[in-house]
């Protein structure tokens, strides 16, 4: 839950989640539609869906006791560098690092490098290497991880307060904060969007993504990307027709919402939509009563155009 994600943010979802699978084994034989409700709203789902995948290894294969040495950790889905470093570090008092952004500020900071380069990253790796090396990987691990979110921060270094002040070359500096040198920030490209609120009778019909790829094995609203921002309904109609199967007849605009991810933006125009008839069954997709979506895991997205809905009072 922590991998792109600030502990406070965390918090709440992790104790809903302990209080519902307080073990390896309970995620292992639980549905993953049920994980991913739980874990709804906290995004980044493929670590729900390897932290499923990964929990039915080790509980078949290890006998739901987290293999403690690093190859057979490493195999398990969804585990990285940083985790091999921080698990084996703290769990099991093995001398490996776990680099992360506060890490690497810290440390960049420390030996007053500023560019960003395979080089410097080698000297910040060889530099906590050696310190872990001589014992207590974990607490070493984790003082680093405390200084970066409590004093040495990306936008604020309480230098006064920092235990490694006194080695700290960038502490010695005017500006310490230009250590390392930002990142130039990317233009992110934006696309247009228009989810269908297809009704039929009382009931709306949801579809559940691919397993694979960006939000995996959500429910949502169906949607297409449009050419254009005009939210032609030919367009839409012909889209959605090819992409869900079903004929449509779109009707009023509801609103519109905008939601970023960390690779591109989207706005999306939520039209109101009539099932004309059904060429063929779509097997990802449902019809449910509007009331019954709070028993579906969906994106953030999807509730912003829930709450469309809920205004227009559809």
């Amino acid at each position: 839950m922590l991998q792109q994600t600030q502990v406070k943010t965390v918090i709440p979802y992790y104790y809903k989640w302990i209080k519902q699978y307080p073990t390896i084994e309970s995620v292992a034989h639980a549905h993953i539609d049920n994980l991913l409700k739980t874990w709804e709203g906290l995004g980044y789902y493929s670590r729900c869906r390897n932290f499923h995948e990964a929990a039915k290894i080790v509980n078949n294969d290890y006998g739901g006791m987290i293999p403690s040495d690093k190859k057979s950790f490493q195999s398990l889905p969804g585990v990285g560098d940083y985790m091999v470093g921080a698990v084996l570090s703290i769990a099991f008092d093995r001398p490996y690092c776990a680099i992360d952004g506060n890490h690497r500020r810290i440390l960049y900071r420390l030996l007053g490098l500023k560019k960003r380069s395979k080089q410097n990253e080698s000297r910040i790796a060889n530099l906590l290497k050696a310190q872990i090396e001589i014992g207590c990987p974990g607490d070493i691990n984790q003082a680093l991880m405390d200084i970066g979110s409590e004093i040495c921060k990306p936008k604020t270094a309480s230098c006064n307060r920092c235990p490694l002040k006194n080695s700290c070359r960038a502490a010695k500096m005017v500006d310490p904060l230009s250590y390392p040198a930002p990142k130039i920030k990317k233009v992110i490209p934006t696309k247009e969007m228009a989810a269908v609120l297809i009704t039929k009778n009382d009931n709306i019909y949801i579809s559940k993504r691919s397993n694979n790829g960006l939000l995996g094995g959500l429910w949502e609203l169906p949607n297409v990307q449009l050419n254009s921002n005009s939210g032609d309904h030919i367009e839409i109609k012909k889209k959605v027709h090819k992409t869900y199967g079903q004929h449509i007849s779109v009707g009023k605009n509801l609103g519109k919402i905008t939601h970023a991810f960390s690779h591109f933006k989207m706005n999306i125009t939520l039209f109101g939509c009539v099932m004309a008839h059904s060429e063929q069954d779509n097997p990802n997709g449902k019809w449910i009563p509007y009331s019954a979506l709070t028993d579906y895991a969906f994106s953030k997205a999807n509730h912003k155009l829930f709450k469309l809905i809920d205004k227009e009072n559809v």
